[in-house]
């Protein structure tokens, strides 16, 4: 599964190296959409800044779609996707 989790780096020697920038793949959520499943994954980033103040780090989210074709599964290229934030409760009374 390609997610684009690195940087390619370039060795004296001619081989390539990637240095992964992100977190584990955290499944957190999974979805049955007609005839498919749907598996949301989030990461964070694992890079850090040398400035103050730092800033937070950096979260994504993608899903992986999985279908069955003819009797064989299929599975998806990462979609990545954003995240929007839960809204709060607000409660209002009359005195």
């Amino acid at each position: 599964m390609q997610t684009s989790n690195g940087i390619n780096l370039l060795s004296g020697s001619g081989t390539t190296s990637i240095l992964n920038t992100w977190s584990n793949p955290e499944r957190v959520e999974v979805n049955e959409v007609g005839e498919s499943i749907e598996m949301i994954y989030k990461q964070t980033s694992m890079l850090t800044y040398n400035v103050y103040p730092s800033p937070p780090p950096e979260v994504r989210v993608f899903k992986i779609v999985y279908s069955c074709v003819d009797g064989q599964w299929h599975k998806s290229e990462p979609i990545f996707g954003k995240i929007i934030p839960s809204q709060s409760e607000y409660f209002e009374f009359e005195d």
